[in-house]
């Protein structure tokens, strides 16, 4: 019989992480405090003998009632199915902690701590939770086994006939110092075969698609900074806060291979080109908003796994693969200029080619892959409306913001001393994209980016944009770009607002060769049509540089655990029917390719040996990587030599049954007697099984008297060194390994006394 101490509290580690994996992905922090707490309490009266079980009656009321809060918060909420599920489940294992009386309490905690952790993984897919659950995985099948163990020990106690306080403690512990280590291996070796399956069947069994059953994977989808529900209100922006949560990560190719050197990433969202003003009944006072003159026009839809935009030479074309977070939006992001779009998922999208915008039919309520084509470049046009339609004539612009852009110091003059503005004014459109130059230089001269806009509250009844110009003079993004396509607008210059996302080269991750797209990276400049095309002009005074935070040690571990995040949602998350086929077809030209490599090449060895070496040859640093290399390959090969001549040794001596540590240290201890037995083995002289040393010992009389006399004291010493605990300092093992050696060359040279022996 065990007494299986080790149950309990690997069952309240268990339990503990099952809670802490449901929390996770409920993101409900609340919730694992409150469970955490309720375990704390009951490991503390357990431990102290003062818990007393629940009465079942009160537990199967606390239970009903649970159920009945659960289903009324289905019905009549939107809330996750699961995740309810989930919460009255925790519920459950508060409730059966403090009924505990039995094994059967034991066992539903078991597969209630399973059936939440199943919750939590059907609505997660974060790479911590995938690591708490093989973490969890791993424990629970040695908490089972262990219970599995307890069960039989409670039979074997029930029939052994005694009560339990009357039983000799010895035999309730017998082995017991050995049966953490017996359980671990077992476990691990369970786990092994396991975790092999698995992974196999992930590979070339992959799940198929289809709506979950409980609803999507994430059930609180991100809401960006702003701009990207096609409008931008003035009015909310002194609630933005800056947010480092992930929308998407970019990685980008050009010409098929990835940036070597990146620089600031522009990712198109909503191009915004016209303004109410202080029309309320056009989206609201103060608002950017897309026309409809765009919206109802120009659209394409297309439901395919590939839309070809625009016929061009990909020459140059960057290619971005996206994987973005769901933003509970329809806006799509990519470069200017775009070429095509495809997706692995079924998605409806449709693109307007006035203003280059690519959207989703749906709403993004789920993640999704997307990859784009883009030139970068926004289209050439001969539109005498700039390429853009008319929406942006339909702004209602204040005469203050028209008066400041005709003045001298912003719009510049020409060689006559003449405002430019008065050029576009005219209908005179050659000054269009100098004019655009002046404007920017002069925003990003004179004014402040500033997240702070408590100035703003005072400014009554006035448009934001006028009070940004002429009064508090700082601002955010919004405000910069904004102002800008007004004052464009103002002396008629087509000009819009387009909100997106800009990162810059301090977000590119080397390890995965992709940009990290933040909520902070939010982003609004201005697109301005100079005459016969559309450039790009960014306002906005420069940021404070954020490199120097990005250069600490937790920032490269935060890149780093970033990048194993971003390969899980790529390569466990998303892998699917299609990525099995490739898997597939990858491993059969593999395999094709080393058949007919190694039918080829048979006699070609000893030349690739002779390429080798003089590749190696090319540097001294490379030979002395070679001899660490070998170096390190050798030290390995002898730690296990050793390990394994150790381990025989010890099965020879009869240390076989001791812990590993134990048995290492006193193997070495007693080398000089193993050698003793091998040199008697080789002269037909050997210990029967049933012999202890010292009866082996003494039936050696027919040895010559100084043989067995040196024999005698070898044993005398084993005993004092396997039982007595006696140490033997180097020099004393060199002196026994010399007697040992002695005896051997006694024996060899007494052919006689062993004849007579009758040993051949």
């Amino acid at each position: 019989m065990y007494d299986v101490r080790q149950f309990k509290p690997a069952l309240y580690m268990l339990l503990l992480l099952g809670i802490s994996g449901f929390a996770m992905a409920a993101e409900s922090p609340g919730l694992w405090l409150l469970a955490a707490g309720a375990m704390l309490l009951n490991g503390w009266l357990v431990a102290s003998g003062r818990f007393v079980p629940m009465p079942r009656l009160l537990a199967n009321a606390l239970v009903l009632a649970a159920l009945a809060i659960a289903v009324e918060q289905i019905r009549a909420t939107d809330t996750t199915r699961i995740i309810t599920i989930g919460q009255y489940l925790v519920l459950l294992h508060l409730i059966k902690l403090f009924e505990l009386r039995g094994n059967r309490d034991y066992a539903q905690l078991l597969v209630l701590s399973l059936l939440l952790m199943v919750a939590a993984a059907i609505s997660t897919a974060s790479l911590i939770f995938g690591i708490t659950f093989i973490v969890y995985l791993f424990l629970s099948l040695y908490c089972c086994l262990l219970f599995h163990l307890k069960v039989e020990a409670d039979k074997a106690r029930a029939a052994y006939g005694l009560p339990e306080e009357q039983i000799n403690p010895m035999t309730l512990r017998q082995d017991q110092r050995y049966l953490s280590r017996s359980m671990r291996r077992l476990t691990g070796a369970i786990a092994f075969m396991a975790i092999t399956m698995a992974v196999v069947v992930f590979l070339f069994f992959p799940r198929g698609g289809g709506a979950e059953m409980f609803g999507p994977i994430q059930p609180h989808p991100n809401q960006v900074l702003s701009g990207f529900s096609d409008q931008v209100s003035f009015q909310k922006i002194a609630q933005i806060t800056v947010s480092q949560e992930v929308v998407a990560r970019v990685e980008v190719f050009q010409n098929g291979q990835p940036l070597s050197q990146p620089g600031a990433l522009l990712l198109r969202g909503s191009a915004l080109d016209s303004y109410s003003g202080s029309d309320a009944s056009r989206y609201g006072l103060w608002t950017w908003f897309r026309s409809r003159s765009i919206r109802e026009e120009d659209r394409q839809w297309a439901t395919p796994e590939h839309l070809l935009v625009f016929p061009t030479d990909n020459e140059g074309a960057y290619r971005q693969t996206i994987t973005l977070q769901p933003t509970g939006t329809h806006t799509l992001f990519a470069m200017a200029g775009l070429v095509s779009f495809s997706s692995p998922a079924a998605i409806a999208v449709r693109y307007a080619p006035r203003d280059g915008i690519l959207e989703s039919v749906d709403r993004l309520i789920r993640p999704l892959q997307y990859t784009v084509v883009s030139t970068g470049l926004l289209p050439m046009s001969d539109s005498p409306n700039g390429g853009g339609g008319i929406g942006w004539r339909s702004s209602v612009i204040d005469p203050q913001i028209r008066d400041f852009a005709r003045s001298r110091a912003v719009c510049g003059v020409d060689a006559r001393g003449t405002p430019l503005a008065e050029h576009p004014l005219a209908g005179d459109h050659s000054y269009d994209g100098q004019i655009a130059v002046n404007f920017e230089h002069y925003l990003r001269a004179n004014y402040q980016y500033s997240l702070d806009l408590t100035s703003a509250a005072h400014i009554g009844k006035r448009d934001p944009i006028v009070a940004f110009l002429t009064d508090f003079k700082k601002g955010h993004c919004e405000y910069f770009a904004g102002a800008m396509a007004l004052m464009c607008q103002s002396i008629h210059i087509p000009a819009r607002v387009i909100a997106g996302f800009r990162c810059g080269a301090e977000e590119f991750n080397t390890l995965g060769n992709y940009y990290l797209v933040r909520q902070s990276d939010a982003h609004a400049w201005c697109e301005v049509f100079t005459g016969n095309h559309w450039e790009t002009f960014d306002p906005t005074t420069d940021r404070l540089d954020p490199t120097g935070r990005r250069a600490t040690v937790l920032a490269r571990l935060s890149r780093f655990f970033d990048y194993l995040e971003f390969k899980w949602a790529n390569s466990v998350v998303a892998y699917g029917q299609t990525q099995r086929d490739n898997l597939v077809e990858k491993l059969n030209t593999v395999v094709t390719r080393s058949a007919i490599a190694s039918s080829q090449n048979v006699g070609l060895w000893p030349q690739k040996l002779d390429q080798w070496w003089e590749h190696v040859k090319l540097s001294i640093l490379d030979g002395a990587i070679v001899v660490t290399l070998a170096a390190l390959l050798a030290t390995v090969i002898a730690y296990f030599v050793e390990r394994r001549r150790l381990r025989r040794r010890a099965r020879r001596i009869g240390l076989e049954t001791l812990p590993t540590p134990e048995q290492l240290r006193l193997v070495r201890q007693l080398a000089f007697y193993d050698d003793l037995l091998r040199i008697l083995q080789r002269h037909q002289i050997v210990r029967p099984d049933h012999l202890t040393p010292l009866e082996f010992c003494r039936t050696l009389n027919f040895l010559p008297n100084a043989v067995y006399d040196q024999i005698h004291r070898l044993t005398q010493l084993f005993y004092r060194v396997r039982y007595g605990g006696r140490q033997l300092h180097p020099h004393r093992q060199r002196h026994l390994a010399a007697v040992v050696h002695h005896i051997q060359l006694v024996l060899e040279n007494s052919p006689a006394v062993l004849a007579a022996a009758g040993i051949p």
